[in-house]
């Protein structure tokens, strides 16, 4: 199994690597020629700030790293959030972390494309969240105060109408009713994280979200992304698309991520 791990620090390398993960390093730090990055021949690396981790998703589509078939499972994780063993325990240090990670694919894969993060329940929202998140979006739907959010709603509260909208508008005719229907789930898959068995299917995958993505980037290219819920908007459109396509176009199986931020240690 193949799996890199994404971070914008320059720190926990061997960590990465003892624990059979591919160091990535993305952003504005120094890294050494150990680290792979997003900046390889073909790159939209200068496009890291509102891309986040799909600058190198880019490079890794657009080099050949992906051009054969490998036998082994190929996926992503970052240096705050892993895969772990299906029956883990929570992880207060570094060596609980390793001994919990998963390093090899299992058995019970055999039967499916992909693996998913385990998907995020949306639930209700706070009440002073919700005002504070986005005040004008929640008196325009009060209904919100009394029940869970949907993907799209959860979506807007965050980062505004506008971009969301706008951007399924610019999906083909055939793709945008069932994406519209995904988005009135009240769970999903999140984080980008996934983990194929073809690269093939990767490299599919990369072209409808590259296509999409690239079309939405023209549509705000007159907006000022300067704030954190604009800036990587791009990675939280994909957020939401990248559950929705796999699981339309593969078999699925959601698999526990863990949260440990290794650059707080």
């Amino acid at each position: 199994m193949k799996i890199y791990c994404i971070s914008i620090y320059n720190e926990n390398y061997e960590f990465f690597k003892n624990n059979n993960l591919i160091p990535v390093g993305l952003g504005n730090q120094n890294f050494n020629s150990n680290w792979l990055n997003d900046n390889s021949k073909i790159n939209i690396s200068q496009k890291n700030e509102n891309f986040g981790e799909y600058t190198f998703h880019y490079s890794l589509w657009k080099n050949g790293q992906l051009d054969h078939e490998d036998d082994n499972w190929t996926g992503f994780c970052t240096y705050r959030r892993f895969w772990v063993q299906q029956n883990y325990s929570n992880a207060k240090t570094m060596n609980d972390l390793s001994s919990i990670i998963l390093k090899e694919a299992p058995n019970s894969w055999k039967n499916y494309d992909a693996v998913l993060a385990e998907p995020l329940k949306l639930g209700k929202q706070k009440f002073m969240k919700l005002l504070k998140n986005n005040f004008s979006y929640t008196i325009k739907n009060p209904s919100l105060l009394f029940r869970e959010s949907t993907i799209e709603e959860h979506f807007n509260l965050f980062h505004g109408s506008f971009f969301l909208n706008t951007a399924i508008d610019l999906l083909e005719p055939n793709i945008k009713n069932d994406f519209k229907n995904f988005l009135n789930n009240r769970e999903f898959n999140p984080h980008n994280l996934f983990i194929c068995k073809r690269h093939s299917l990767i490299k599919q995958y990369y072209n409808d979200i590259f296509n999409w993505l690239f079309r939405c980037e023209k549509e705000f290219k007159h907006l000022q992304l300067d704030t954190f819920r604009k800036k990587r908007i791009y990675g939280f459109l994909a957020e939401r698309y990248l559950p929705f396509w796999f699981k339309k176009n593969c078999k699925t199986l959601d698999w526990p991520y863990i949260f440990f931020d290794t650059n707080k240690l």
